[in-house]
C-alpha cells in the first residue's frame, strides 16, 4: 500500500477548514462589517484556502512520483482529467454561482495537475522558473487586457461564450492557469526537496543538508515577492485572494512542508493521521458537499445571508466539528465511496 505523507494531509484539511469558514461565513452572514476584525481575521484564513490546496496538490505530485513512478505519468493525467470532467459538471450544476460558463477551482486544479504532471520531466530549478516566470506574467498580462487586479463573484457569471470560457480560464477568469498553475509547479519543487530519499537526486540532496536550504529560500522568496508586490501598489485582497496575498500564503504552505521534511528525518514525525489530515483526506468531498448544503440547501430555505454573524460564526465552528467528526468516521471504512474513493478508481489506484 502507497504510504500518505501526513503533514500534506494535514496542511490540505487546514485548507478545508478555511473553505468552509469563508465560503459559509459569506453565505450565511447578513451583514459583514467591514472595519470588524474578526471578519478581516475571517477572509485573510479563508483566502489562504486555495494557494494551500494548489501548492499541497504540486507537493503531492511529487510524492507520487517516488513513491510510484511507473504508472505516475498515467494515473495524474487521468486524475486531473477526471478533476476537469468534475469541475464542469459541477459549475453546471452551480449555475446559481458560477453561471453557464464558469471556471472554477477544479477545473484549474485539474489542468494544473496535468500540465505540472508532464513538467516532472523538468528537474526542480526548471519547475521553478517556470512558477514564478507565470506568477510575473500574469499581472502585465491582465493589465494590458485590462482586467481588474481582483475579481468579485460577478465576473463569473458574465462569462457567456466559449471564447469567454476559454479567456477565463488561461487569465481573466477567478482561477486562471496563469498564474495558479504556477504555484503548482512551486509546490511539486518543494514536495521533492522536502524528500530524505536517497534514491533520487532530491533526496540526496536533502540527506546531505542542501534540501531545507533551498526550500527555505524558496519560501523565502515566495514572501520577499508577495512582500514587494503590496509595497509596489498591488492589492492585498484576502478574499478573492489577490496575487501578492496568494504568494504570502503559498511561501508560508511551503515553510510548513520544509519544517514537516525535516520532521520527516527525526523520530518526531507523526505516525497516525490526525483529525486534519483525516479531514484533508475529504478535500474533493467537502467541497462539494458544502456548497449543496451551505448555498443549494440554504438558498432553498431562503436562509441565505440571514443570520447574524455571530450566529453564522457558531455555525461555521459547528461545521468545522461535523466535517472532522464525518472525516474520523469515514476512516474507519478506508473512506469508501468517497469522491476520492471514486477518483482513485478511475485513476487506477487502489483506495488507501
Amino acid at each position: 500500500m502507497q504510504a500518505r505523507s501526513i503533514p500534506l494531509d494535514a496542511l490540505r484539511g487546514l485548507a478545508v477548514l478555511f473553505m468552509l469558514e469563508v465560503h459559509l461565513g459569506f453565505w450565511w452572514s447578513r451583514h459583514l462589517p467591514g472595519g470588524d476584525p474578526l471578519v478581516a481575521l475571517g477572509t485573510s484564513l479563508g483566502g489562504m484556502a486555495a494557494p494551500l490546496f494548489f501548492t499541497v496538490a504540486g507537493a503531492g505530485l511529487s510524492i507520487s512520483r517516488a513513491q510510484r513512478p511507473a504508472g505516475f505519468r498515467q494515473a495524474n493525467i487521468r486524475r486531473g482529467a477526471a478533476l476537469l470532467a468534475a469541475g464542469v459538471v459541477f459549475t453546471l450544476i452551480e449555475r446559481a454561482v458560477y453561471g453557464p460558463w464558469g471556471w472554477g477551482v477544479l477545473q484549474s486544479l485539474g489542468v494544473s495537475i496535468i500540465i505540472c504532471t508532464l513538467a516532472m520531466v523538468t528537474g526542480p530549478a526548471a519547475r521553478a522558473a517556470g512558477g514564478f516566470a507565470l506568477m510575473a506574467v500574469a499581472p502585465v498580462l491582465r493589465h494590458l487586457a485590462g482586467i481588474p487586479d481582483v475579481l468579485y463573484s460577478d465576473s463569473l457569471m458574465s462569462v457567456s461564450s466559449p471564447a469567454g470560457y476559454l479567456d477565463s480560464a488561461l487569465l481573466s477568469g477567478f482561477f486562471p492557469l496563469v498564474p495558479w498553475t504556477g504555484f503548482m509547479l512551486l509546490g511539486t519543487v518543494a514536495g521533492e526537496l522536502s524528500r530524505a530519499d536517497p534514491t533520487d537526486s532530491a533526496g540526496e540532496a536533502a540527506r546531505a543538508g542542501k534540501g531545507p536550504w533551498h526550500l527555505a529560500i524558496l519560501a523565502a522568496f515566495m514572501l520577499a515577492f508577495g512582500g514587494a508586490g503590496a509595497a509596489g501598489g498591488m492589492p492585498m485582497e484576502f478574499f478573492p485572494p489577490s496575487l501578492p496575498f496568494c504568494l504570502l500564503a503559498s511561501g508560508l504552505c511551503i515553510a510548513a512542508i520544509a519544517a514537516a521534511g525535516a520532521l520527516t528525518r527525526t523520530s518526531r514525525a507523526p505516525k497516525r493521521a490526525g483529525p486534519l489530515a483525516l479531514a484533508g483526506r475529504l478535500s474533493l468531498t467537502f467541497f462539494v458537499v458544502h456548497h449543496f448544503i451551505g448555498y443549494e440547501a440554504f438558498s432553498a430555505a431562503g436562509l441565505l445571508r440571514s443570520l447574524d454573524t455571530s450566529v453564522a460564526l457558531a455555525m461555521v465552528l459547528a461545521s468545522w466539528a461535523l466535517a472532522i467528526a464525518a472525516a474520523a468516521a469515514w476512516s474507519r471504512t478506508a473512506f469508501r465511496f468517497s469522491l476520492e474513493w471514486l477518483l482513485g478508481r478511475l485513476c487506477g489506484r487502489p483506495s488507501k
